[in-house]
């Protein structure tokens, strides 16, 4: 298998001054637009409770801080799962029965909203100690998972990987957490897209082969204790951890999920949905390749390199916000509309996840009440997603 790393380093950041238009000017880029809807914020008094899961506590926090600098009386509390808050970020797009189970607990008087909040990259996490940089082809991930690969020294291990010794290793162990994941649902989303027959379990949420774990805390004291052992989890986390892994093929390339540009650019492989009542649904980005208007290179603020296919991470979830817009109750709205402001998405960047593509945040701006106008000058189809704007 070719072995070319595609990594984007030497990156240049721009910034733009000023921006001069004129009655000529073609349509504005998504960044452009949404400066324009995010001139002006209107803070509330109080605190918030906000609910997480487990892999991402203290994502919010970020955001909160943030949110203070600039509302001094306005702020979150972290919690994770807790049901009756009013704004929950949840690792999935949430289910008709999830949003039933929000507005019962959480919002009885007022109106639920739905919207992408960020990405993240998710990745076989292992702990083998000399082995980092492995490349797992999907196959091998699936017979991991499925408990067919048990040794590393398996051909479906060892083909793609010539340059490692992988004898004298303890068997692969495999830890996965024992309620649905938002990690496990992107990476048998990815599995099942690109080879069915190794993985004819098709797309859940939960493992079922391997040693199970109540919580995220515990499935990590054990992957980085014990040797031979695999986890899926968000890539953020093994960074933080210093657990390795594995990288992964597209076509002729090889990508790995710790470069940030690339996960930039696979995030707007996602398909987005509007529902009846306005909600915006984003599956799980997989294939690295952006869908057609879900990816604005300029207002992503990266540059690749001269010749670099824009291709990126191929496995990525995405996180969203169930909101109470309660009209009696200003603070689960006005938090979530800072969520997805560019400080907000600047500050869950900074925690170490994905921010939305601009065609897709933009597009969060109608159902979160950002800017009306926006929405009225720019108008976005009821469908697969915003409509392609050029620079």
């Amino acid at each position: 298998m070719p072995r070319n790393s595609l990594t984007t380093r030497g990156v240049v950041l721009i910034a733009l001054a000023g921006i001069a238009l004129s009655a000529c000017t073609p349509p504005l880029p998504p960044d452009v637009l949404a400066a324009q809807a995010e001139t002006n914020i209107t803070c509330q008094s109080g605190t918030l409770d906000v609910s997480v899961p487990e892999d991402f506590l203290g994502a919010m926090d970020a955001v909160g801080a943030a949110l203070t600098s600039v509302c001094p009386d306005q702020g979150f509390i972290e919690s994770v799962d807790k049901a009756d808050a009013k704004l929950r970020i949840v690792d999935h797009a949430p289910t008709a029965e999830e949003t039933a189970a929000f507005t019962a607990q959480a919002c009885p008087t007022g109106t639920v909203i739905v919207v992408p909040a960020f990405g993240y990259a998710v990745a076989l996490a292992y702990d083998v100690i000399g082995l980092e940089g492995l490349v797992m082809t999907p196959q091998a991930i699936a017979g991991i998972l499925d408990g067919t690969v048990t040794s590393w020294e398996d051909p479906l291990i060892t083909g793609p990987n010539a340059d490692y010794d992988m004898t004298g290793l303890p068997d692969i162990s495999v830890l996965y957490i024992d309620k649905p994941q938002g990690s496990v649902e992107a990476m048998t989303t990815w599995l099942t897209a690109e080879d069915p027959a190794a993985w004819p379990g098709g797309v859940t949420d939960t493992l079922s082969m391997g040693t199970a774990f109540p919580t995220q805390v515990d499935l990590m004291g054990e992957l980085t204790l014990t040797e031979g052992t695999v986890a899926v989890i968000p890539a953020f986390s093994a960074v933080n951890n210093g657990i390795a892994i594995a990288a992964v093929p597209v076509g002729d390339l090889i990508i790995s999920p710790d470069d940030t540009q690339l996960l930039k650019v696979g995030v707007a492989a996602t398909n987005v949905t509007v529902d009846a009542a306005g909600n915006l649904l984003a599956g799980p980005a997989i294939g690295g390749v952006p869908v057609a208007g879900q990816f604005d290179l300029a207002s992503s603020k990266i540059v690749l390199a001269e010749g670099q296919p824009v291709i990126g991470w191929p496995i990525m979830g995405m996180a969203h916000m169930m909101v109470c817009d309660d009209p009696a109750d200003p603070l689960a709205l006005s938090a979530a509309q800072y969520v997805v402001r560019l400080a907000g998405q600047g500050s869950l960047e900074t925690f170490g996840v994905t921010p939305l593509p601009e065609p897709i945040r933009v597009q969060t701006f109608t159902p979160l009440k950002v800017a009306a106008s926006l929405a009225s000058a720019n108008p976005l189809p009821a469908s697969a997603g915003p409509t392609p704007t050029s620079s």
